[in-house]
């Protein structure tokens, strides 16, 4: 990623962010709610605590969007659970999260680390205006889900 990107979205007026992630009900709802895959409380639970860091945004005391990076915090990061509740959409808040989490990388992880990410849909765009591209034909995402049943 290229210095310089433009990572400052300020949130509208209303909107407020908060370090951390939120707890987990709230992720598996804004998750389910956002479009993304559901994901069990049992795995939320275990998993959101590994978080490397974290924020979510609150409006009027109702947690509307969230964003986490996970991984080793120096070799490779990996950004997860970007999502915004439908209702708040149009008002720059995933703009916003990706914003606050690549200030955090630039100000905290080696310059050397590779930062990824998984964009669903066109969410690609977003992701674009922070310096991501798409890897293809030099790679190619993979991923395996793990059935409980």
């Amino acid at each position: 990623m290229s210095p310089g990107l433009q990572d400052h979205y300020p949130l509208p007026e209303g909107y407020a962010f908060r370090a951390g992630v939120p707890d987990a009900e709230t992720y598996c709802r804004l998750r389910r709610i956002s479009g993304l895959t559901p994901r069990s409380l049992r795995a939320a639970r275990m998993g959101l605590p590994h978080t490397l860091y974290g924020v979510h945004v609150v409006y009027d005391a109702d947690i509307v969007g969230m964003g986490r990076m996970i991984g080793d915090g120096a070799l490779f990061i990996h950004l997860v659970d970007i999502a915004v509740d439908p209702a708040h959409h149009g008002h720059g808040i995933g703009s916003a999260i990706v914003g606050a989490i690549m200030r955090h990388i630039r100000s905290t992880i080696p310059a050397e680390t590779y930062v990824s990410l998984m964009a669903n849909g066109e969410a690609w765009r977003l992701y674009e205006r922070f310096g991501f591209s798409n890897v293809l034909p030099d790679a190619r995402g993979m991923a395996l889900w793990i059935d409980s049943q």
